[in-house]
């Protein structure tokens, strides 16, 4: 009697912001392009970019061969990338880095995404998919002949 309940309700509260403290835990922002599509790509594109068979593109080996036309649209218009839940920049760094990562080399060299191109691409989604997927895919093809 006559103690407050605040304590109680502290205590759990304060426990929490001391372990984010202790650990480190980065802000959303901080986090490094592997740490992002960790969290907003590899639950359908897997840890090694390989995607589900008939459902989810495989990535490993096609990102950077695309054919220079539509492919950097593209990997920034599909409904994953434009609708994901990181901003223009974060959305950056992770092609910046995912591009090149998951190869083959660009040719011609890879040029790096910027901020204002994606942000642009991503307000532009694609009303259709699949179409254009499909004849990327066939231009890659020939393009390997």
């Amino acid at each position: 009697r006559g103690r407050s309940a605040v304590p109680w309700v502290a205590a759990p509260l304060l426990a929490v912001a001391g372990a984010v403290l202790v650990t480190g835990a980065a802000a959303p922002q901080d986090r490094s392009p592997r740490t992002n599509y960790a969290l907003h790509c590899q639950g359908c594109h897997l840890p090694d970019g390989s995607g589900k068979p008939g459902a989810v593109p495989d990535m490993r080996g096609e990102l950077g061969g695309w054919p220079p036309s539509g492919r950097r649209e593209f990997i920034v218009q599909v409904p994953g990338t434009a609708s994901a839940k990181l901003d223009d920049a974060q959305v950056t760094a992770l092609l910046n880095w995912l591009v090149p990562a998951m190869g083959p080399p660009v040719p011609g060299g890879f040029r790096p995404y910027s901020v204002e191109e994606v942000g642009r691409l991503r307000r532009q989604r694609l009303r259709q998919v699949e179409p254009l997927r499909s004849e990327l895919g066939r231009a890659i093809a020939a393009q390997r002949r």
